[in-house]
């Protein structure tokens, strides 16, 4: 095995699946030996590298007076700084803004660039003429290319990328999801975990929880998350008439202890990408719905009827009668949340990271022969 210097660029450490994917990525690949760095653009965090993973980030904003203007030229400099005298074998980035600004500089410095899709290439880039070609114009001076769903690379290829050294790696699941099954009572709980904006469209949720909780008084809806669409969110409740049955916790650090104990899982996003939480529930054993929404991890990560329910983007009724099957069918509920838990299997962190640095050392090695 060569041994590397790894630069891993993302936006910030707080909480999101990109985020912890980065985190988790970096301490497999220095207990592997790897030297390794996450770049940040905010100091913000909410998940820590271990020790062995070096952290930097390009601007210490949080006593900062300095207007954003000034903050984010200074931020700019210290990048190009950093790529012309950084002796760094290999680049990944994991957001579309940070992969422009690296690609803009590629001038000055020699590794390989390895670009991970995280989300829906097609809700980002679709947005207008201009966007597309910022897209075919940075993205493909990518040296290789790691996606969750067939459908992103799809995109890519599609949109004249060679995506010829790529490979689709979903998540891995966070070993502290992997727990014994839960065995005592679960609580009349519907719960689901997200940040509380646009794409993962928790008023479809309401609406389907809306209407179904008449039939079933005793069981509440918990959201999980924090976001800027918690205040109209709480309106919609008032306006439905189940302000008193819908909560919003906000962020939990023990996620998987208040999970398990729920009795029902939904994930009712626009778009997803590879969605963590829905991958985590399922390890933990909970019978689980989700919309099958693209570009495909909802439906990478479930089987139809057998480890959980997929139903359309956006159709309230469809997600109503699906929590309504599950609320009314122990048999269901229980074979769903038991064959749920093989997802841990399939996607164990040993297994899934060590794809990953088999295809970065790849990589690595074929730009430098």
């Amino acid at each position: 095995m060569i041994f590397m210097r790894i630069t891993l660029l993302i936006g910030s450490l707080t909480g999101g699946g990109a985020e912890r994917v980065v985190c988790h990525l970096a301490n497999y690949l220095a207990k592997q030996q790897h030297i390794v760095e996450i770049l940040t653009v905010s100091d913000k965090i909410s998940y820590k590298p271990n020790d062995n993973v070096r952290l930097r980030n390009m601007y210490h904003e949080s006593n900062s007076k300095l207007p954003k203007k000034i903050i984010n030229i200074i931020r700019l400099y210290r990048f190009n700084k950093y790529l012309r005298k950084e002796n760094v074998d290999l680049y990944v980035t994991f957001l579309p803004e940070l992969t422009q600004l690296l690609m803009r500089q590629k001038v000055f410095f020699k590794a390989p660039v390895v670009i991970s899709e995280r989300s829906d290439p097609y809700q980002y880039w679709e947005k207008g003429r201009n966007q597309l070609c910022v897209f075919k114009k940075y993205f493909s001076r990518g040296d290789g290319y790691v996606f969750q769903t067939e459908e992103a690379r799809l995109y890519y290829s599609t949109n004249g990328i060679d995506t010829r050294n790529s490979i689709v790696i979903p998540n891995a699941i966070n070993p502290d999801f992997v727990k014994e099954p839960y065995i005592g009572k679960h609580e009349k709980e519907i719960v689901s975990v997200g940040r509380l904006n646009i794409p993962k469209n928790f008023p479809l949720l309401i609406r389907a929880f809306a209407k179904i909780s008449e039939k079933h008084q005793d069981y509440i809806l918990k959201i999980y998350g924090q976001g800027g669409l918690l205040e109209s969110l709480k309106k919609l409740t008032r306006e439905l008439g189940v302000e008193e049955k819908v909560e919003f916790p906000g962020y939990v650090n023990d996620i998987p202890k208040v999970l398990q104990k729920a009795s029902l899982f939904v994930l009712s996003s626009h778009y997803e990408g590879m969605p963590n939480a829905l991958a985590e529930a399922m390890s933990l054993g909970l019978p689980c719905i989700s919309t099958d929404c693209p570009v495909g991890g909802p439906r990478f990560l479930i089987n139809e009827e057998e480890n959980g329910i997929l139903v359309p983007v956006d159709d309230d009724d469809a997600l109503a009668d699906a929590i309504e099957r599950v609320l009314n069918n122990e048999d269901l509920k229980e074979k769903l949340g038991k064959n749920a838990r093989h997802i841990s299997e399939r996607l164990s962190s040993d297994k899934i990271y060590n794809m990953w640095e088999e295809f970065l050392v790849r990589t690595a090695n074929n730009k430098n022969r």
